[in-house]
């Protein structure tokens, strides 16, 4: 006896309610050429990825984060 995988099929999508984003009210995503950067009124720390979401690490404060471009761009090539 042959055995044929299970197939889903999705005729409709419904929003049951939107996603909450009261984090971002405290946050601004600012872009750094092919780098984006999550300021944090809580803290001095700065999550930094690449563009396409690669996540390149944590800036003790903002001006550190010239530096840890730098340092990924060094190790990984230019092309974030």
């Amino acid at each position: 006896m042959r055995r044929e995988p299970a197939r889903l099929t999705v005729d409709a999508l419904k929003v049951l309610a939107t996603a909450p984003a009261r984090a971002l009210k405290e946050m601004v995503l600012d872009r750094y050429g092919d780098y984006v950067v999550v300021f944090d009124a809580d803290t001095d720390a700065v999550p930094v990825f690449t563009a396409l979401g690669q996540w390149v690490g944590m800036a003790e404060s903002p001006d550190t984060i010239g530096t840890l471009i730098e340092i990924h761009e060094r190790v990984n090539g230019s092309d974030a």
